[in-house]
């Protein structure tokens, strides 16, 4: 792909990137609803997301995929469960992943869905659990992101790099930039 000239030096391919984004509420989507080029591999994109939050351009959250348990996690699990340093949910994480490694769908049900992701980070910081397998989750524009596009972003060139549908969210995001106090 060719590149743009701008102060910052971004290729088109990361301008579509940061472009696409805009399309979502609060400039924040699943990874896997960006594509910024169809011919664009999973993993170049989720490089690309990488580089961009290196430049401050975008955050992103990761999400755990596979963990299992530390030699510190299985000598909690021979302790008397009266003494257990640990929630009643952080239990069930713990022993859910005594035999092997899992994912979190393999947790105890009684573990709420909507509170895995915090309990496995909660305990791997903790030392009783190590991730083995990480994926990224949500992407979102950040405020150097936006800044830049608002003020910084002059693509040169002849040849279009962006649809006009990437266009027209950008042109959407600076008349809400200009309404903004």
């Amino acid at each position: 792909m060719a590149s743009l000239s701008t102060s910052s030096q971004i290729t088109s391919v990361e301008l579509k990137f940061l472009l696409s984004l805009l399309s979502f509420p609060n400039y924040r989507a699943p990874i896997s609803q960006i594509q910024p080029t169809s011919k664009l591999s999973l993993a170049a994109r989720d490089r690309l997301c990488q580089q961009l939050l290196y430049r401050g351009f975008v955050t992103y959250e990761d999400i755990i995929t596979r963990f299992g348990l530390t030699a510190t996690g299985r000598t909690l699990l021979t302790l008397d469960t009266s003494v257990f340093p640990v929630t009643p949910d952080e239990k069930y994480v713990i022993r859910s992943c005594r035999d092997h490694s899992i994912t979190p769908s393999q947790i105890h049900p009684r573990v709420p869905k909507d509170q895995r992701q915090a309990l496995i980070v909660g305990l791997a910081a903790q030392g009783l659990v190590r991730v083995i397998k990480r994926q990224l989750g949500d992407v979102w524009l950040s405020e150097t992101g936006q800044q830049f596009l608002r003020e910084e972003c002059t693509p040169q060139g002849n040849t279009p790099a962006i649809s006009w549908t990437l266009m027209s969210h950008y042109l959407t995001f600076m008349r809400q930039s200009l309404k903004s106090p």
